[in-house]
C-alpha cells in the first residue's frame, strides 16, 4: 500500500468522525426540542484490496452508511395547554399542508387557528375523523376543527323519573282551582300535595322552564300525580301553576307500581315564542321505559329525573382521551363529539425522510401510513395536557462527541504522519 494510498486512507476517517460531530451536534442542538428523534452515523469500511499471493486484504478506510433516525420513546411532561399532545408508544400524529400533502410527526405543540382548526407550528392541520353535522364521526381522514357552531336547543319530549312515595304518608283532598278553574297557585298545590319534587324542561327555542311535580296520597297504594308549569310562561297568570300532565298511581302490596292500572296523560304546551309539544312522564309503565316508581315505608325522595332535549350552548371547554376521542363540553351541560384524533404507523419508520419542522414524509422503503385509531392496532396512546421531549440522552452524546474527536484526531495524524514519511522520501530522491 503506497502513501498515498495512507493519505487517503486517513481521510476517510477524517469525513466519518467529522460527520459524526455533525450528527452529534445536530441531536444536542435538539435536546429540547419537543418530539425531537434523535441520529446516530452509522459507519462502513470501504472496499477491500487484495494484497495477492495469499498474503490477505487491506481497508481502504470507512464511510458514513446512512444516518438512522432512533426512534425511541421520549420522556412526557405536563403541560397547561389541553392542545398540547404526546404520544405514548408506537405511532405519528397526521398532519397535511395547506396543499393537502401529508406528513407525520411525532411533535405535539397544536394550536388552535383563527378558524378553530388544530395546526402545529409550521402551520399544517391535524388530521383525524371530523364531526360531521349530525354530530356523528366522519370515516375519512380530514382537517379537525375545534368549536364552531354552537349546539342549538331542543324540545323536551320525556322525563325519566326514579323516585318513591311513602306507603306511610295519609290520604287527602286533591287542591281545587279557585279562578281561573284552569289554574292552581303554589299555596294550593304546597298543602294539598304530599310530595313536590321539579325538574327543567325545554322548549322548541332551547329556553329552560321549571316544572313542579306534586303527588297526592288519594287511598291506600292510590296516588294521583300531576306537573305544573308557570302559567305565565304559556299565556296565563304569572306566578300561577297549569297542569301539562296527570295520572292515577296504583301500587301492589310488594311496593311495585302496577302498570296495568296505572296512568299518565300529558297535554301539548305551547311556552312563548316556541311551538307546541307534549311532555311524557316516563315512570316505568311499559317494558321499554327506563323510569321506576316505587311505593314503600321509606320517606318519599326522589333517585333521579332526566329529562331530555337541551337548551342552547356554546362551547366551554374540550378534552381529548387516550383513544383520540376529543369531547367537547358545551355551556348548557351538554357533551358533544368534536373528532378524533389518528396515529400513523409504517413497517419501517427508520426509513421516512425528514422535511423539517419536526415532520417527516413516507418513502418507498418506509411503506405507506397505515392510518387508525389510537389505543389499537399497535399504535400508542394520546396524552392530553402532555408532550413527549426529545429522546437525546445528553449523556451518551457527549461520550460519542468524545470517540468522534479521538477518531478524528488519530485520523488527522495518520495524515500528517504519511506526510511526514513522504517529505523524508522526498529528500532521499
Amino acid at each position: 500500500m503506497s502513501l498515498f494510498n495512507t493519505l487517503n486512507t486517513g481521510i476517510t476517517g477524517l469525513g466519518s468522525n467529522g460527520l459524526s460531530m455533525s450528527v452529534i451536534g445536530d441531536n444536542i442542538s435538539n435536546l429540547n426540542t419537543v418530539g425531537y428523534k434523535g441520529s446516530q452515523a452509522e459507519f462502513q469500511d470501504l472496499i477491500l484490496q487484495q494484497l495477492g499471493g495469499g498474503r490477505g486484504q487491506l481497508g481502504q478506510g470507512s464511510f458514513t452508511g446512512r444516518v438512522a433516525q432512533v426512534f425511541g420513546q421520549g420522556s412526557l411532561e405536563n403541560s397547561a395547554n389541553g392542545t398540547d399532545l404526546a404520544i405514548d408508544g408506537k405511532g405519528f400524529f397526521v398532519v397535511a399542508d395547506a396543499d393537502g400533502n401529508q406528513f407525520f410527526s411525532r411533535a405535539g405543540q397544536f394550536r388552535q387557528d383563527s378558524d378553530g382548526y388544530l395546526t402545529n407550528v409550521a402551520g399544517a392541520r391535524l388530521q383525524g375523523y371530523p364531526a360531521l353535522a349530525d354530530g356523528s364521526l366522519s370515516t375519512a381522514i380530514g382537517d379537525l376543527q375545534i368549536g364552531g357552531t354552537p349546539i342549538p336547543g331542543t324540545a323536551t319530549t320525556e322525563v325519566m323519573l326514579d323516585a318513591n312515595l311513602s306507603a306511610t304518608a295519609v290520604a287527602g283532598p286533591l287542591p281545587v282551582p279557585t279562578a281561573p278553574a284552569t289554574e292552581l297557585t303554589n299555596a294550593e298545590v304546597a298543602a294539598a300535595a304530599e310530595f313536590t319534587t321539579s325538574t327543567v324542561v325545554y322548549d322548541s327555542l332551547g329556553a329552560a322552564h321549571d316544572v313542579t311535580l306534586a303527588y297526592y296520597k288519594t287511598d291506600v297504594n292510590e296516588w294521583s300525580f300531576s306537573a305544573y308549569v308557570d302559567a305565565g310562561e304559556t299565556g296565563g297568570t304569572p306566578g300561577d301553576l297549569v297542569e301539562i300532565s296527570t295520572g292515577t298511581l296504583n301500587f301492589n302490596t310488594d311496593a311495585t307500581l302496577d302498570t296495568a292500572t296505572s296512568t299518565v296523560t300529558s297535554t301539548a304546551v305551547t311556552f312563548d315564542g316556541a311551538a307546541a309539544q307534549t311532555i311524557n312522564f316516563d315512570f316505568g309503565m311499559a317494558a321499554t321505559d327506563e323510569g321506576n316508581l316505587t311505593q314503600d315505608a321509606s320517606a318519599s325522595s326522589v333517585v333521579e329525573i332526566d329529562p331530555d332535549g337541551n337548551g342552547a350552548g356554546s362551547l366551554a371547554s374540550f378534552d381529548i382521551a387516550n383513544d383520540g376521542t376529543i369531547t367537547g363540553v358545551y355551556t348548557n351541560g351538554e357533551t358533544r363529539e368534536l373528532g378524533e384524533v389518528v396515529l400513523a404507523t409504517f413497517q419501517s419508520e427508520q426509513n421516512l425522510s425528514r422535511v423539517g419542522h419536526n415532520m417527516y414524509a413516507a418513502t418507498r422503503e418506509s411503506g405507506a401510513a397505515a392510518i387508525g385509531s389510537a389505543d389499537g392496532g399497535g399504535r400508542g396512546v394520546i396524552h392530553g395536557y402532555a408532550l413527549e421531549m426529545s429522546n437525546v440522552d445528553i449523556e451518551k452524546q457527549f461520550v460519542k462527541m468524545i470517540q468522534s474527536q479521538k477518531g478524528y484526531q488519530a485520523s488527522a495524524r495518520v495524515v500528517s504522519g504519511a506526510d511526514e514519511l513522504l517529505q523524508e522520501l522526498m529528500q532521499i530522491v
